[in-house]
């Protein structure tokens, strides 16, 4: 008996990669408060760099900021990425990232229901679901984003609510994530986790593996869906009778 019977997708970075311009954003908003970060400084010392939320990057900049003997706020690090992450918007193409179309039609092929699973705003999400027409293609009334959860990931919120909107159990869901406080409470809920990351370096390889994802893609197009699902169902099969 097929145990996925649905898939719930991270909606930044995972389908729509637009995790370059936060990341800049992020970078801009320390300079403004004369923190100098290279991308790969952030990795190293931003614990929340990848996935946010974002108040709490803008605590960890402070951090940084405080170590370097200056005087940072918190909200106005915030603030300043907020000006600047708009902007950014506006230089890049917002599109599904490659490979995810044809991954999204097979799947629904299969008669899998798919939903989106995301703790952006719904200001933000307006802009990539429209121009990067992800929103004509889940539909509303299977997306969950900030505003329909009280907790954001790593809680198990999102994941509860997108198993409910697909009516199936969370755990007969397959979660796709590029960060591991997705993974985490996605794992809470006993749901199968793939990790998607947008940067393909070794440290954020590990933190996805670490949080618990079963396997690593870098792109959609590296995956038959077919294949996946029949090797994540013998999995689950496998562990009701040998439970570890």
């Amino acid at each position: 008996m097929t145990n996925i019977k649905s898939i719930a997708f991270d909606l930044e970075g995972t389908v729509v990669s637009v995790e370059n311009a936060h990341h800049q954003a992020h970078i801009l908003a320390a300079k403004d408060v004369g923190v100098t970060l290279s991308l790969e400084d952030c990795f190293k010392s931003l614990l929340h760099f990848i996935g946010g939320p974002d108040d709490m990057v803008a605590k960890e900049i402070c951090e940084i900021a405080a170590q370097r003997g200056l005087e940072a706020d918190p909200n106005y690090v915030l603030e300043r990425k907020k000006f600047h992450y708009p902007h950014l918007l506006t230089e890049i193409e917002i599109k599904p990232r490659e490979g995810f179309l044809n991954f999204f039609h097979k799947v629904r092929a299969m008669g899998i229901k798919c939903t989106i699973g995301s703790v952006t705003t719904q200001e933000q999400a307006k802009i990539l679901l429209e121009r990067s027409g992800v929103g004509e293609l889940f539909g509303q009334e299977n997306i969950v984003l900030r505003e329909d959860v009280q907790n954001p990931k790593p809680a198990p919120d999102v994941w509860i609510a997108t198993a409910k909107k697909a009516g199936v159990n969370p755990e007969n869901q397959l979660v796709f994530e590029d960060s591991p406080r997705g993974i985490q409470g996605a794992m809470e809920v006993g749901a199968s986790c793939i990790g998607m990351p947008v940067y393909n370096c070794p440290d954020t390889v590990k933190d996805l593996m670490d949080a618990g994802a079963k396997r690593i893609f870098m792109q959609w197009n590296e995956i038959n869906p077919e294949n996946l699902l029949k090797n994540i169902n013998q999995e689950h099969a496998f562990l009701r009778f040998f439970p570890i």
